[in-house]
């Protein structure tokens, strides 16, 4: 093993064992983030936030920095459909452009819709570091008009792990750790909606924008079916006084490209249907339900116009409880209450335009609760990588923090672990 990769793992155990000078406060400066800004909040699911500070080559895109994702993709001037026509596109043409495959693979997102790409391979550059020469999924076709409302017309993945990237796609992150650009294998988040600006950080944080001693330890768990997440326990999760069962010790997945609450019907419907069946005071219901082209229930909206606010008495609180240490005390879990307007959304473009959604969405296959921006935008996110053998990257702690300013959880409490939890130290 080379003196480099020893160093390397050294650090990165002292990061995650110790912390290096106090567990989390390892920083980046401005030119070490990039700026994320807010887009049209659309009913289908992905964050509004993306970076322009990414180009493909001399093609400016705006790209989605995406944790539940394991590869980079970005739309082409190969595709002029209309919903491609939406985005800026990859000059393929282009000095440098090249192309690795150019057999066209089809990736489907379900009832979202499907994507057809070719390889290509040429500089991702930013004004942050260097250039990362990395092969991407370059877009040649969209079905399913979700992806003509997109805010962004690429994404790059952080996934969990350097094993679960797909076969084709470069790592962007791990090819920038690998050159030295970045010297802590770590990233995080911070977001605004109420400036419409955040900040995705790359080797370190800002601890300017978060309270430390609020400190909330998720530990990994990878076991189950999206092994490519950031997954960790779910001790509970409750709506308003009503033990959600099947949520109990279930798997829950942070996904900067996700904007809902997102699991597999089992998790999900109970929530919909305990929502569903609340009435106003004059015993209409608050709620109708959506339904997708095949006649699956997929969600709800406010009916006859109506909005959270308009029954803030009614509607229940969305509490979850996780965390191996919370406010930096061991054996304490976290409990993260959101209210109804909180775990609800105004739709500004397409599909629902000018109505109020609820923030829950049955997806299938993902093996827990998964969710983004409806839950990340009220706190301060940070991912940690660990160090494989071999020198590539796993899942280590995930950590949550209140922020300093903006918008937080409406409840953000400690409470005794549960006993039936095993304390597990972090992968390695």
């Amino acid at each position: 093993m080379k003196l480099k990769q020893y160093l390397l793992i050294f650090l990165s155990a002292c990061w995650l064992l110790v912390g290096c000078n106090g567990g989390s406060t390892a920083s980046s400066s401005p030119d070490k983030a990039f700026g994320l800004k807010l887009g049209q909040m659309a009913n289908y699911g992905a964050t509004p936030w993306y970076t322009e500070e990414i180009f493909v080559g001399t093609s400016q895109l705006r790209f989605a920095l995406d944790s539940g994702s394991n590869f980079i993709w970005a739309t082409s001037d190969q595709c002029t459909t209309t919903a491609c026509n939406a985005h800026n596109k990859v000059n393929t043409s282009q000095p440098g452009f090249v192309w690795v495959e150019e057999t066209t693979v089809k990736h489907s997102f379900g009832p979202w819709g499907s994507m057809y790409t070719r390889t290509g391979k040429v500089d991702f550059k930013t004004p942050h570091f260097a250039s990362a020469d990395v092969p991407f999924f370059a877009s040649v076709k969209y079905t399913g008009e979700k992806f003509q409302y997109l805010d962004w017309g690429g994404g790059i993945g952080f996934p969990s792990s350097s094993d679960a990237i797909e076969e084709g796609s470069g790592f962007y992150f791990y090819s920038l750790y690998e050159s030295g650009a970045i010297e802590i294998p770590t990233f995080s988040v911070v977001t605004h909606p109420e400036t419409g600006k955040g900040a995705f950080f790359l080797g370190g944080d800002d601890p300017t924008q978060y309270d430390k001693s609020s400190e909330i330890e998720l530990q990994p768990n990878r076991t189950g079916q999206a092994k490519d997440l950031w997954g960790t326990d779910l001790y509970s999760a409750q709506l308003g006084d009503t033990v959600l069962p099947t949520l109990t010790n279930a798997r829950f997945y942070l996904d900067t490209g996700s904007s809902e609450f997102k699991g597999d019907s089992v998790y999900l419907i109970p929530i919909m249907t305990l929502l569903y069946d609340i009435r106003d005071a004059e015993l209409d219901r608050i709620f109708e339900k959506t339904y997708d082209t095949d006649g699956n229930w997929i969600g709800l909206v406010y009916a006859n116009g109506g909005d959270p606010m308009k029954h803030v008495a009614r509607l229940p609180d969305f509490t979850l409880t996780m965390g191996q240490s919370c406010a930096m005390q061991a054996g304490k879990a976290a409990q993260i209450t959101l209210n109804a307007q909180q775990y609800s959304y105004y739709v500004e473009e397409g599909e629902q335009q000018g109505r109020w959604v609820v923030a829950f969405t049955p997806l299938d296959g993902v093996g827990g609760l998964l969710v983004g921006s409806t839950f990340m935008d009220l706190l301060y996110t940070k991912f940690n990588y660990a160090i494989q053998d071999s020198g590539g990257l796993t899942q280590g702690n995930m950590y949550l923090y209140a922020k300093t300013t903006g918008t937080g959880p409406a409840a953000l409490n400690c409470a005794p672990r549960p006993e039936s939890t095993v304390a597990r130290n972090p992968v390695r």
